[in-house]
C-alpha cells in the first residue's frame, strides 16, 4: 500500500510539472503570437505609408512625363530644336523618388507570417519599381547621350523610350492601387498570425 501511494504521489508531481510546462508554453505560444501581430500590423502600416507617399510622388511625375510626350509629339518631325533645349523648354523629366525599405525588410525577415496573396503584391511591387528603375536609366542615357540632336529618329526613339517610362509609371501606379485598396489585408494579418 505504501508502494501504491509513492507511486500515486510521484505521478502527481509529474502531473503537476507536466502541467506546469504546458501552461508555461501556451504562454510562450500567446506572447509570441501578440508579438507577431503587433508586428505585422506596424509594418504593414510603414508600408501603407511608403506606398502612398511613392504613389504621389509617381503620379506627379507621370503627369509630367505625359506633357512632355504630348509637347514631343507636336515637335517631332520639326527639327527646330535639340532634344536638350526641347525637354527643357517642355519643363524636362524627372525621376520619381520611390520607398520601398519597409518592404524589403519585412518580406526579407517575417515573410513567412503572411499570406501568399499578400506577399505576392508586395513582390509584384518591388518588381515593377526595378522595372521603372532600369527604363528609366535607358531613357536617361539615351537623353544625355543624344541631348545636342535634332534628327528625327532621335526624337523618334526617345518618343518611344519616354512611352516606355510612362507605361512602367502607369503600371506601378496600378500596382499600388491594388495593394491600397485590398481590403483583405486586415484579413491576412489575422490568418498569418493564427
Amino acid at each position: 500500500m505504501k508502494k501504491r501511494s509513492q507511486i500515486v504521489s510521484f505521478l502527481r508531481e509529474i502531473a503537476i510539472v507536466v502541467i506546469g510546462v504546458l501552461i508555461a508554453v501556451s504562454v510562450g505560444n500567446y506572447k509570441e503570437r501578440k508579438d507577431n501581430e503587433r508586428y505585422i500590423e506596424q509594418t504593414l502600416v510603414a508600408i501603407e505609408n511608403e506606398i502612398r507617399l511613392s504613389n504621389n510622388e509617381v503620379d506627379t511625375v507621370l503627369k509630367k512625363h505625359i506633357k512632355l510626350f504630348e509637347i514631343l509629339e507636336e515637335k517631332i518631325d520639326k527639327g527646330e530644336q535639340t532634344l536638350g533645349e526641347l525637354v527643357a523648354n517642355a519643363g524636362g523629366f524627372q525621376v520619381a523618388s520611390i520607398k520601398n525599405v519597409s518592404l524589403r525588410f519585412f518580406v526579407s525577415n517575417k515573410a513567412e507570417l503572411l499570406d501568399f496573396k499578400l506577399i505576392s503584391q508586395l513582390l509584384d511591387i518591388e518588381q515593377q519599381t526595378n522595372l521603372l528603375s532600369d527604363k528609366l536609366k535607358r531613357f536617361a542615357d539615351f537623353a544625355y547621350e543624344h541631348v545636342n540632336d535634332k534628327e528625327e529618329e532621335v526624337m523618334l526613339k526617345f518618343a518611344y523610350l519616354l512611352a516606355d517610362v510612362i507605361d512602367g509609371e502607369q503600371t506601378l501606379l496600378g500596382s499600388y492601387s491594388d495593394f491600397l485598396a485590398l481590403e483583405e489585408n486586415k484579413k491576412y494579418l489575422k490568418e498569418g498570425t493564427q
